[in-house]
């Protein structure tokens, strides 16, 4: 696909996504006790609003913002889809949990956003609980834009898949079966309190690095390069990487999770855990979170340092990486990205 036809494509998706969002939004807390829920249900952040996005703005002429992956615009200078700034307040926001279990269920980690501690089973339960969340939530809402009947929308789908329309629907309707084998063992652990019996690689570096995301994720190989998560097989379920990234004032937080019986999971994790050099480590995880994620935050005073053809190249990585057209990418040791290098951290 022509970078023009990707660029029309996308503001036209964008406005479509916003069309549906506005009149079918889809309203329902996550937490599985809802004789407990209490309304409303809260436009609820994935990541925190006075934590990690406040620590990655950028403030120019009073105007303070962040760059979010799956929010673009045209970048009139240069001509490509560029990173569009918007505002904290907006970002990685979703209705998924009522006023009540997003108080209650996340102030461990919310109330003080620097208290999140990597040795802590419970940190660590609750910040993948909410990043599988806003996962299941947007597979909810993707299936629900795949599956509308407004005409302008159906218009839209069968321009951009035509004939490839239902089997793509397919695959959102089979991703969301997928989502839910997790949905179910992660509520259990959550009733239960058994926090530990999610196997936690946990990481911790003592600078400000410029990402932050949160989300369930289906690598397609393995960093060898094999095949993992590629079958289309119905019957065969994907194994999930929960990602979370999370800088602080003085420090940034990674937390990566599997299920310990999901041994593909856990060979991937071992795989990245054995990485033998520092720098490699960088740059395979910086791989992981581009690759693998869209509930992605980039500082702009990370971004707008690059110059622009640095910019354009991550910007087309994007744009290749969000074609379902597209085959997966495979990691190599060029790859130009490293959100953990100690010379991009950011400063207050």
């Amino acid at each position: 696909m022509e970078q023009s036809e990707f660029i029309e494509q996308q503001k036209e998706l964008n406005r479509l996504t916003s069309l549906i969002s506005q009149g079918a939004t889809i309203k329902d807390c996550s937490h599985p006790l809802k004789d407990e829920c209490r309304l409303p249900i809260k436009s609820a952040h994935s990541l925190q609003r006075q934590g990690s996005l406040k620590l990655l703005e950028k403030t120019i002429n009073g105007n303070s913002f962040i760059y979010c992956h799956t929010e673009r615009q045209i970048n009139k200078k240069y001509g490509f889809l560029d990173l569009k700034p918007i505002g904290r307040r907006d970002a990685s926001t979703f209705y998924g949990f009522c006023d009540f279990h997003d108080t209650e269920l996340f102030k461990e980690i919310e109330n003080d956003p620097e208290a999140t501690d990597i040795n802590n089973n419970l940190h660590c339960f609750l910040h993948t609980y909410r990043s599988f969340s806003h996962s299941y939530h947007r597979k909810y809402e993707e299936y629900k834009l795949f599956t509308s009947s407004e005409p302008e929308v159906l218009k839209y789908l069968n321009k951009f898949y035509g004939g490839d329309l239902e089997k793509v629907t397919q695959g959102v309707k089979l991703a969301l079966q997928d989502l839910e084998i997790p949905k179910k063992s992660l509520d259990e652990m959550l009733i239960n309190k058994s926090y530990e019996e999610l196997e936690y690689y946990c990481y911790e570096y003592p600078y400000r690095c410029p990402v932050s995301c949160a989300g369930v994720t289906t690598p397609g190989h393995f960093k060898n390069g094999d095949p993992f998560n590629l079958s289309e097989k119905a019957d065969i379920s994907y194994s999930d990487i929960f990602t979370t990234v999370l800088p602080f004032a003085e420090r940034t937080v990674i937390i990566l999770a599997a299920f310990p019986e999901d041994l593909l999971a856990i060979k991937y994790l071992d795989e990245l855990d054995n990485i033998s050099t520092e720098l490699e480590f960088q740059k395979y995880l910086s791989f992981h979170i581009i690759n693998n994620l869209e509930n992605v935050y980039i500082s702009p005073k990370f971004y707008d340092r690059k110059d622009y053809k640095w910019r354009q190249s991550y910007c087309q990585l994007i744009n290749i990486i969000s074609n379902k057209y597209t085959p997966y990418i495979r990691y190599n040791k060029g790859f130009p990205v490293n959100y953990f290098a100690y010379t991009e951290k950011i400063e207050s």
